[in-house]
């Protein structure tokens, strides 16, 4: 399906370079957008459905880095149902799990930890809670949990041990939604 918006007052390009796109149309084929700026009258009349923006202004999906969600779109620690669905709302379209502290009866065990991030990973490779992107599937870092003892989880999941510089540090702080240690970046 072809969607073109148009009458925007002003787009919002998501560049900071550059932070405002030239033109007033935004034309979408499908799932991926295919013109944003100038549209030819002849571009436009082709499009299946016409949306008149009326001035409004346009910006690209916002990402939220931080969520604590578990399998599904609830959250257990704050009893919500359609969690993420509802961040849609706020303009989020991709959701970064912190990791999924909030399941009941969280492991804590190594080979455990490794399960829930890999089926986390895995149940939202193909889930997409009202189109939503969710990046999920990272690993809780536990005492015990050690690259050597974690051979079968990808690349993304282990880490080189901390230079000798950065040992003097603490190694975690608290996350300030759900007042849980989390690794210091």
């Amino acid at each position: 399906m072809k969607v073109a918006i148009v009458n925007l007052g002003q787009i919002v390009s998501g560049d900071w370079h550059a932070p405002f796109a030239a033109g007033d149309t935004i034309i979408s084929e499908g799932d991926r957008i295919t013109l944003v700026g100038t549209a030819a009258a002849a571009a436009v009349e082709s499009a299946d459905v016409v949306i008149d923006a009326g001035g409004m202004t346009a910006i690209p999906g916002l990402i939220d880095s931080h969520v604590h969600i578990t399998f599904g779109d609830y959250t257990p620690r704050q009893r919500t149902v359609g969690y993420l669905e509802s961040y849609l709302h706020g303009g989020i379209t991709t959701a970064i799990s912190a990791s999924e502290v909030h399941v009941p009866g969280r492991p804590s065990d190594p080979e455990g930890i490794k399960a829930l991030a890999l089926a986390a990973q895995r149940c939202f490779a193909t889930y997409r809670p009202a189109g939503m992107r969710v990046i999920a599937g990272s690993v809780i870092l536990e005492p015990g949990l050690r690259r050597a003892t974690s051979p079968s989880l990808p690349s993304w999941a282990s880490r080189s041990p901390r230079p000798a510089s950065a040992r003097s540090r603490p190694r975690t702080t608290t996350c300030r939604w759900c007042a849980r240690p989390k690794p210091r970046a």
